[in-house]
């Protein structure tokens, strides 16, 4: 049978959601990771909060086996909006839950201090554990909160 896992999260976008929209309907549901019928379309119109949220979510058959190939499926995604941030929060059944955190280059903050914690690669920031809406770490950073199942490594390089 195997245990159930849950992902969610949420990817604030800049501005541009028809394209968002766009890229998510691209999707389809034929892929088993990433699928249009898991991810919520944002407002349909401009609202006074500035930035739209997509929100997203499914069920797993555990997910966190094949958490490197999620990763990398759903930073190829990110890399097709025009976003600020991104979290994705992963509940398993078993080993507990881990937060996962995305900060663009493109816009605002990009001077985060040591003690943030964050991973710096060409495009973003990334970051684990329990952040704020940009970035910042709303707790101390605990060993256990660093996802490494299946020697998972951050950033993910595919051997």
């Amino acid at each position: 049978m195997g245990f159930q896992s849950i992902v969610h999260g949420r990817i604030v976008i800049n501005n541009d959601l028809i394209d968002a929209r766009r890229i998510i309907e691209s999707l389809g549901n034929d892929e088993w990771i990433l699928r249009t019928e898991m991810f919520g379309q944002g407002v349909s119109r401009v609202t006074y909060y500035e930035d739209p949220v997509i929100s997203f979510g499914a069920t797993y058959k555990q997910i966190e086996y094949h958490w490197a190939e999620f990763i990398l499926k759903f930073e190829n995604l990110l890399r097709q909006f025009d976003f600020d941030t991104a979290k994705i929060q992963l509940e398993t059944e078993i080993m507990g839950t881990y937060n996962f955190f995305w900060k663009s280059k493109k816009y605002g903050r990009n001077d985060f201090k040591e003690n943030e914690k964050l991973i710096e690669v060409e495009e973003w920031f990334f970051g684990f554990g329990n952040r704020s809406r940009w970035g910042t770490l709303e707790s101390d950073l605990q060993e256990e909160e660093i996802f490494e199942l299946e020697n998972f490594k951050y950033p993910v390089i595919l051997e």
